[in-house]
Protein backbone atom coordinates (compact mmCIF):
# COMPACT_ATOMS: atom_id res chain seq x y z
CA UNK A 1 0.00 0.00 0.00
CA UNK A 2 2.10 3.41 -1.40
CA UNK A 3 -1.38 6.04 -1.10
CA UNK A 4 0.34 9.34 0.36
CA UNK A 5 -2.21 9.65 3.33
CA UNK A 6 -5.24 12.23 3.00
CA UNK A 7 -7.22 11.18 5.48
CA UNK A 8 -6.91 10.00 9.26
CA UNK A 9 -10.23 8.29 10.79
CA UNK A 10 -10.47 7.77 14.59
CA UNK A 11 -12.09 5.53 16.69
CA UNK A 12 -14.01 7.39 19.64
CA UNK A 13 -14.15 5.45 23.09
CA UNK A 14 -10.84 4.13 23.63
CA UNK A 15 -8.85 6.15 21.15
CA UNK A 16 -10.35 10.00 21.37
CA UNK A 17 -11.87 9.28 24.99
CA UNK A 18 -12.51 7.61 27.84
CA UNK A 19 -15.66 6.08 29.78
CA UNK A 20 -14.37 5.56 32.87
CA UNK A 21 -15.58 2.90 34.69
CA UNK A 22 -17.17 1.51 31.71
CA UNK A 23 -18.62 -1.89 32.85
CA UNK A 24 -18.60 -0.79 36.13
CA UNK A 25 -20.68 1.90 36.26
CA UNK A 26 -23.38 1.14 34.09
CA UNK A 27 -25.75 0.13 36.73
CA UNK A 28 -25.48 3.36 38.05
CA UNK A 29 -26.21 4.62 34.41
CA UNK A 30 -29.01 2.45 33.94
CA UNK A 31 -30.42 3.42 38.01
CA UNK A 32 -30.34 6.85 36.54
CA UNK A 33 -32.06 6.69 33.60
CA UNK A 34 -35.18 4.65 35.88
CA UNK A 35 -35.29 7.40 38.61
CA UNK A 36 -35.50 10.20 35.42
CA UNK A 37 -39.03 7.66 34.25
CA UNK A 38 -40.41 6.95 37.17
CA UNK A 39 -39.68 11.04 38.38
CA UNK A 40 -41.20 12.05 34.77
CA UNK A 41 -44.19 9.47 34.62
CA UNK A 42 -45.57 9.40 37.10
CA UNK A 43 -48.72 6.47 38.20
CA UNK A 44 -46.83 4.11 36.15
CA UNK A 45 -47.01 0.27 37.52
CA UNK A 46 -42.83 0.12 37.19
CA UNK A 47 -40.56 -2.79 38.72
CA UNK A 48 -38.69 -2.53 41.43
CA UNK A 49 -35.22 -0.07 40.47
CA UNK A 50 -33.11 -3.30 40.63
CA UNK A 51 -35.32 -5.67 37.80
CA UNK A 52 -35.21 -2.84 35.51
CA UNK A 53 -31.12 -2.21 35.63
CA UNK A 54 -31.18 -5.68 35.75
CA UNK A 55 -33.08 -5.79 32.33
CA UNK A 56 -31.42 -3.32 30.54
CA UNK A 57 -28.20 -4.64 31.39
CA UNK A 58 -29.42 -7.78 29.78
CA UNK A 59 -30.12 -6.09 26.74
CA UNK A 60 -27.42 -4.39 26.40
CA UNK A 61 -24.89 -7.09 26.98
CA UNK A 62 -26.87 -8.80 24.13
CA UNK A 63 -26.35 -6.30 22.11
CA UNK A 64 -22.87 -6.41 21.93
CA UNK A 65 -22.86 -10.00 21.63
CA UNK A 66 -24.51 -9.97 18.69
CA UNK A 67 -22.16 -7.35 17.85
CA UNK A 68 -19.38 -9.33 17.99
CA UNK A 69 -20.44 -12.69 16.31
CA UNK A 70 -22.75 -10.48 14.04
CA UNK A 71 -21.07 -7.29 12.96
CA UNK A 72 -24.42 -6.18 13.36
CA UNK A 73 -25.43 -2.92 14.93
CA UNK A 74 -28.88 -1.44 15.51
CA UNK A 75 -30.30 2.28 17.35
CA UNK A 76 -30.76 3.34 20.77
CA UNK A 77 -34.85 2.25 20.52
CA UNK A 78 -34.17 -1.03 19.74
CA UNK A 79 -31.87 -1.85 22.51
CA UNK A 80 -34.33 -0.27 25.18
CA UNK A 81 -37.45 -1.75 23.54
CA UNK A 82 -35.42 -5.38 24.36
CA UNK A 83 -34.87 -4.25 28.26
CA UNK A 84 -38.66 -3.60 28.15
CA UNK A 85 -38.89 -6.93 26.60
CA UNK A 86 -37.32 -8.98 29.26
CA UNK A 87 -39.89 -6.78 32.01
CA UNK A 88 -42.59 -8.63 30.21
CA UNK A 89 -43.95 -5.22 29.16
CA UNK A 90 -44.58 -3.53 26.24
CA UNK A 91 -43.64 0.49 26.40
CA UNK A 92 -45.89 3.23 25.38
CA UNK A 93 -44.18 5.38 23.07
CA UNK A 94 -44.00 8.41 26.08
CA UNK A 95 -42.21 5.42 28.31
CA UNK A 96 -39.80 4.77 25.73
CA UNK A 97 -38.76 8.10 25.06
CA UNK A 98 -38.32 9.10 29.07
CA UNK A 99 -36.32 6.06 29.41
CA UNK A 100 -33.81 6.63 26.24
CA UNK A 101 -34.03 10.70 27.84
CA UNK A 102 -33.00 9.36 31.34
CA UNK A 103 -30.31 7.47 29.87
CA UNK A 104 -29.16 10.20 27.54
CA UNK A 105 -28.93 12.37 31.16
CA UNK A 106 -27.23 10.05 32.75
CA UNK A 107 -24.12 9.83 30.25
CA UNK A 108 -23.54 13.84 29.70
CA UNK A 109 -20.02 14.26 31.17
CA UNK A 110 -19.33 11.13 31.45
CA UNK A 111 -16.47 11.19 28.96
CA UNK A 112 -12.80 11.78 29.09
CA UNK A 113 -10.98 12.70 26.55
CA UNK A 114 -7.42 11.88 26.52
CA UNK A 115 -4.89 14.55 26.69
CA UNK A 116 -3.58 14.31 23.24
CA UNK A 117 -6.12 14.26 21.53
CA UNK A 118 -7.44 17.54 20.69
CA UNK A 119 -3.87 18.68 19.66
CA UNK A 120 -3.53 15.83 17.18
CA UNK A 121 -6.70 16.81 15.52
CA UNK A 122 -6.03 20.58 15.38
CA UNK A 123 -2.37 19.59 14.13
CA UNK A 124 -3.76 17.23 11.40
CA UNK A 125 -6.40 19.73 10.13
CA UNK A 126 -4.11 22.30 9.69
CA UNK A 127 -1.82 20.31 7.56
CA UNK A 128 -4.78 19.22 5.35
CA UNK A 129 -6.38 15.84 6.35
CA UNK A 130 -9.49 14.71 6.21
CA UNK A 131 -10.77 13.87 9.58
CA UNK A 132 -13.24 11.41 10.35
CA UNK A 133 -14.52 9.36 13.37
CA UNK A 134 -15.92 6.08 12.94
CA UNK A 135 -17.92 4.43 16.34
CA UNK A 136 -19.12 1.17 17.06
CA UNK A 137 -22.12 2.25 19.66
CA UNK A 138 -25.58 1.64 20.06
CA UNK A 139 -25.79 5.21 21.88
CA UNK A 140 -27.85 8.03 19.58
CA UNK A 141 -25.71 10.35 17.03
CA UNK A 142 -26.49 13.44 19.73
CA UNK A 143 -25.88 11.68 22.65
CA UNK A 144 -22.20 11.14 21.01
CA UNK A 145 -22.23 14.94 19.48
CA UNK A 146 -22.75 16.61 22.91
CA UNK A 147 -19.76 15.54 24.23
CA UNK A 148 -17.78 16.06 21.38
CA UNK A 149 -18.92 19.70 21.32
CA UNK A 150 -18.61 19.85 25.20
CA UNK A 151 -14.89 18.88 24.61
CA UNK A 152 -14.47 21.12 21.58
CA UNK A 153 -13.86 17.92 19.33
CA UNK A 154 -16.67 18.35 16.98
CA UNK A 155 -15.43 21.40 15.39
CA UNK A 156 -12.02 19.52 14.47
CA UNK A 157 -13.81 16.21 12.70
CA UNK A 158 -15.29 16.87 8.87
CA UNK A 159 -17.71 13.49 9.15
CA UNK A 160 -18.90 11.66 12.24
CA UNK A 161 -20.14 8.08 11.63
CA UNK A 162 -21.99 6.08 14.01
CA UNK A 163 -22.81 2.32 14.00
CA UNK A 164 -26.31 3.04 15.68
CA UNK A 165 -27.39 5.09 12.38
CA UNK A 166 -26.05 1.91 10.04
CA UNK A 167 -27.12 -1.85 9.50
CA UNK A 168 -23.60 -2.87 10.27
CA UNK A 169 -20.56 -2.68 12.55
CA UNK A 170 -16.91 -3.02 12.78
CA UNK A 171 -14.86 -4.60 11.32
CA UNK A 172 -17.90 -5.12 8.63
CA UNK A 173 -16.17 -3.20 5.23
CA UNK A 174 -19.53 -1.47 4.81
CA UNK A 175 -19.28 1.02 7.70
CA UNK A 176 -15.27 1.83 6.52
CA UNK A 177 -16.60 2.01 3.25
CA UNK A 178 -19.42 4.79 4.88
CA UNK A 179 -17.05 6.53 6.20
CA UNK A 180 -14.22 6.93 2.98
CA UNK A 181 -17.51 7.67 1.05
CA UNK A 182 -18.45 10.84 3.23
CA UNK A 183 -14.68 11.63 3.21
CA UNK A 184 -14.18 11.42 -0.67
CA UNK A 185 -10.88 10.18 -0.31
CA UNK A 186 -10.31 6.57 -1.48
CA UNK A 187 -9.28 4.12 0.74
CA UNK A 188 -6.14 3.60 0.07
CA UNK A 189 -5.66 7.03 0.96
CA UNK A 190 -7.94 6.70 4.58
CA UNK A 191 -6.03 5.82 8.05
CA UNK A 192 -7.92 3.88 10.69
CA UNK A 193 -6.48 4.29 14.21
CA UNK A 194 -8.32 2.73 16.84
CA UNK A 195 -7.90 0.51 20.42
CA UNK A 196 -9.20 -2.34 19.47
CA UNK A 197 -7.28 -5.24 16.69
CA UNK A 198 -10.19 -6.51 15.42
CA UNK A 199 -12.74 -4.24 14.88
CA UNK A 200 -10.33 -1.26 14.09
CA UNK A 201 -7.14 -2.36 13.14
CA UNK A 202 -8.54 -5.86 10.86
CA UNK A 203 -11.49 -4.16 9.57
CA UNK A 204 -9.23 -1.20 8.23
CA UNK A 205 -6.92 -3.05 6.30
CA UNK A 206 -9.76 -5.54 4.91
CA UNK A 207 -11.10 -2.67 3.64
CA UNK A 208 -7.97 -1.23 1.72
CA UNK A 209 -6.50 0.88 4.60
CA UNK A 210 -4.01 1.19 6.87
CA UNK A 211 -4.79 0.55 10.39
CA UNK A 212 -3.11 1.83 13.50
CA UNK A 213 -3.22 0.54 16.92
CA UNK A 214 -3.39 2.51 19.69
CA UNK A 215 -1.49 0.48 21.90
CA UNK A 216 -3.59 -0.30 25.13
CA UNK A 217 -3.87 -3.20 28.04
CA UNK A 218 -7.55 -3.70 27.94
CA UNK A 219 -8.64 -7.06 27.09
CA UNK A 220 -9.49 -6.93 23.55
CA UNK A 221 -8.98 -9.52 21.37
CA UNK A 222 -5.43 -9.40 19.42
CA UNK A 223 -5.33 -12.14 17.66
CA UNK A 224 -1.99 -13.32 15.99
CA UNK A 225 -3.27 -12.47 12.12
CA UNK A 226 -3.42 -9.42 12.43
CA UNK A 227 -0.39 -7.26 11.86
CA UNK A 228 -1.04 -3.45 12.30
CA UNK A 229 0.14 -1.18 9.84
CA UNK A 230 1.71 0.79 12.76
CA UNK A 231 1.25 1.15 16.20
CA UNK A 232 1.45 4.17 18.64
CA UNK A 233 1.65 4.30 22.43
CA UNK A 234 -0.25 7.78 21.97
CA UNK A 235 -2.11 10.15 19.42
CA UNK A 236 0.63 12.72 19.63
CA UNK A 237 3.06 10.11 17.58
CA UNK A 238 0.50 10.00 14.75
CA UNK A 239 1.65 13.34 12.65
CA UNK A 240 5.11 12.23 12.67
CA UNK A 241 4.16 8.70 11.39
CA UNK A 242 2.02 10.00 8.95
CA UNK A 243 4.86 12.40 7.12
CA UNK A 244 7.10 9.57 7.08
CA UNK A 245 4.46 7.21 4.92
CA UNK A 246 4.38 10.78 2.64
CA UNK A 247 1.66 12.35 4.12
CA UNK A 248 1.72 16.28 5.07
Amino acid sequence: MTSVPRAVIFDLGGTLVDWPGWVDDAPRIWGEAYDHVVTGLGGLNWPEREVFVAAMREAEMAHWRRVETEHWSGPPSGLVLDGFRRLGHQPEEAELLAALDGYAHAVDGWAIVFPDSRATLKTLRERGYKLGLLSNTWWAAAWHNADLATHGLDVLLDELVYTSDLPHSKPHPSVFEEVAGRLGVEHEACIMIGDRMVDDVSGALAAGMRGIWRENANPWPKPEYVTPSATVQSLSQLPDLLRSWGGA
